[in-house]
């Protein structure tokens, strides 16, 4: 299982919540959940973006996926 902030996947920078995952898909799910709970503005501009933005925002977010030890 990995873990990443909300900030680190690209949230509020006041938000510290851990988002976890053991596959970068369920971190993905679980982040976006989150989001939808504690920033749903964020979250409506988020379903909004262009396919291109969100494949951009994926592949940065692999990186860290991929840079981030297991617990």
């Amino acid at each position: 299982m990995k873990q990443l902030t909300c900030v680190q996947l690209g949230g509020p920078a006041t938000c510290t919540a851990v988002i976890s995952g053991n596959t970068m898909d369920e971190l993905t799910t679980n982040g976006m959940k989150h989001v939808e709970e504690a920033h749903p503005e964020m979250a409506a501009d988020i379903k909004k973006m262009p396919k291109e933005e969100l494949e951009k925002w994926s592949a940065e977010m692999q990186k860290k996926w991929d840079a981030t030890p297991d617990k």
